[in-house]
């Protein structure tokens, strides 16, 4: 997976939650506190986005832009579609 590549959810996944640069980048994950819904987005099924940069810190996330904004998700959870 590389910046460019277009990404859409895995065919066992339905819905995965996407994460704001600030919540990525102030937080630990096991600690997250979903309080500001400007933070999350909800990535479904069908949806695409576009990889933007894999996070140097965290080989396992990624940024895609999805919705005309960036977000945090999971390599795992995506599949390149093209």
């Amino acid at each position: 997976m590389k910046p460019g590549d277009m990404v859409a959810l895995r065919p066992d996944r339905v819905v995965v939650r996407l994460m704001s640069d600030s919540l990525e980048n102030s937080l630990e994950v096991k600690k997250i506190h979903f309080g500001s819904t400007e933070d999350i987005e909800n990535f479904r099924r069908g949806d695409s986005g576009l990889v933007l940069e894999l996070n140097k810190k965290n080989i396992a996330r990624v940024k895609i832009l999805y919705k005309s904004c960036a977000w945090w998700i999971n390599v795992s959870d995506l599949m390149v579609v093209g």
